[in-house]
């Protein structure tokens, strides 16, 4: 069974949510990359996570900017995933917030 890896890193946190076919086995709220040390941190810890399930992961990622991913190893210089023998990265634009109804109102 395939094991799905999102991260979603913003300005304020990084998600991480992993999901073994349709059940979530992991989800985690860490400081965005920004704040990160170690450049190695990121890769370690999918690495890990593919030693764990004994899998290779798909890893979707959604960053606000790519010069965090190029330096944890996550994307290349045109933001195209890395792979590796323990994942593989599908970079992703990140999600935009969606308008409720009572934001459309008040900005009209």
């Amino acid at each position: 069974m395939e094991t799905l890896v999102e991260l979603n890193s913003t300005s304020k946190r990084t998600r991480v949510v992993a999901r073994l076919g349709d059940t979530v086995v992991l989800r985690a709220s860490l400081p965005p990359l920004v704040s990160v040390r170690h450049s190695r941190a990121v890769t370690t810890l999918l690495e890990a996570l593919s030693l764990w399930t004994d899998g290779r992961l798909c890893v979707a990622l959604s960053a606000a900017t790519l010069d965090d991913c190029f330096r944890f190893g996550l994307t290349d210089e045109l933001g195209v995933g890395a792979r590796s023998v323990y994942y593989e990265v599908v970079a992703r634009a990140p999600r935009r917030r969606r308008l409720g109804a009572d934001a459309l109102e008040g900005s009209r």
